[in-house]
């Protein structure tokens, strides 16, 4: 995947780990890690409460490491951002991406909160607009912090991805508010950086969501842009017939997304018609290709089957690109969604037609249990 002619649409992925051990909570000396990632720039910093920073800039061919002391005055700054009720009070949960954005910059922050840490990935400017009195403080000073004072280190000596030297736990706050046994794993960010609007699909390009104890029948992941618009739904269906699905959808030149949430349960004979489906050889015999290109279709439909067969679980991607010559350089999957059109019908009529019942849109959990 070289030359010019090719799309800037970069996949990273920021995988940032803190190993668990049991250490006082409050003892550590961390305030907030920081970390911004956009087409032109790629740094993070780790701040302790005492003002002492550890600060990285990535460039193409190095890393620049850096380390000092932020003046009590500033200080006070970023912690006066971080106490914003608004802010203090946001799981990730709430986070609401576009489907279509014009221009990805994502803000990880994660901050250590005494008896939890609080761990927060915006992948665009539109999803911090909300927050943005807090957010651009500590933006603004996580880009201005290689002005202050500091020393630098070599790349072997210093770069650790900003990650603490020391190994602790804290405790999670659940949705319920009560604090649950976690390690200190900084959750991973899979992030695509392109020009020119897009759908939000990384979910198709990504490790399958862990399933539920009951086992899963069919888990869809579905990605589309058609004139102007884009759309983006997941579908879980476990053995019993109790299913669960979601779809957001925005359209161009609107900021609002557009959120659906159903579940309900199949008739033993809608259940039995799935099956029947599942075991068309236009699906059970498509193989699925591994790949490490991972450059998407600026346009069209990208389908993510997990389908569960006697032998294991079949992963396909299904693609309205496959075998065009006119896109040449993008993933275009296994096949062409058209061999899952009478699974897509199906769907279409049994969950979102005439499916048992709507659910609350701020329940959304992508997919992860059926009701």
């Amino acid at each position: 995947m070289t030359g010019s002619r090719i799309p800037k649409l970069f996949l990273f992925l920021l995988a940032t780990e803190f190993a668990a051990a049991q250490v006082d909570s409050l003892a550590h000396p961390y305030l907030v890690r920081l970390e911004h990632i956009n087409s032109e720039s790629h740094l993070c910093v780790l701040l302790q409460k005492n003002g002492a920073f550890h600060l990285e800039t990535n460039y193409s061919d190095r890393t620049q490491v850096s380390e000092g002391i932020v003046p009590e005055s500033r200080l006070r700054q970023v912690e006066h951002a971080l106490e914003d009720h608004t802010l203090a009070a946001l799981s990730q949960g709430q986070i609401e991406e576009p489907l279509s954005r014009s221009r990805e910059d994502v803000l990880q922050i994660n901050v250590f909160r005494g008896d939890h840490r609080q761990d927060l990935i915006f992948r665009s400017e539109e999803s911090r607009a909300r927050y943005s009195q807090s957010l651009q403080v500590l933006a603004h000073w996580l880009d201005q912090v290689h002005k202050l004072p500091h020393r630098e280190l070599s790349e072997e000596e210093g770069k650790n991805n900003c990650l603490p030297a020391s190994r602790i736990a804290l405790e999670r706050r659940s949705h319920n508010g009560k604090a649950e046994s976690s390690d200190s794993t900084l959750g991973p960010a899979i992030v695509s950086l392109s020009k020119g609007m897009k759908p939000a699909i990384s979910s198709l390009a990504a490790a399958p969501s862990p399933r539920p104890a009951v086992p899963s029948l069919l888990r869809l992941n579905s990605s589309s842009m058609k004139a102007g618009s884009a759309r983006q739904a997941c579908v879980l269906i476990i053995a019993d017939g109790a299913y669960r699905a979601e779809e957001r959808a925005q359209k161009a030149g609107s900021k609002r997304v557009e959120t659906k949430i159903t579940g309900g349960r199949f008739a033993p004979e809608e259940t039995l018609q799935l099956r029947q489906l599942l075991v068309d050889p236009g699906l059970a015999q498509i193989r699925h290709r591994e790949t490490s290109q991972m450059v998407l279709p600026i346009s069209g439909e990208m389908l993510n089957l997990q389908i569960s067969r006697p032998s294991g679980v079949q992963e396909l991607v299904l693609s309205s690109t496959f075998g065009r010559r006119d896109v040449p350089f993008f993933y275009s999957g296994d096949g062409n969604i058209s061999s899952a059109q009478s699974l897509l019908k199906f769907i279409a009529e049994h969950i979102w037609t005439n499916g048992s019942g709507g659910l609350d849109p701020g329940l959304r959990n992508d997919c992860q249990d059926a009701p």
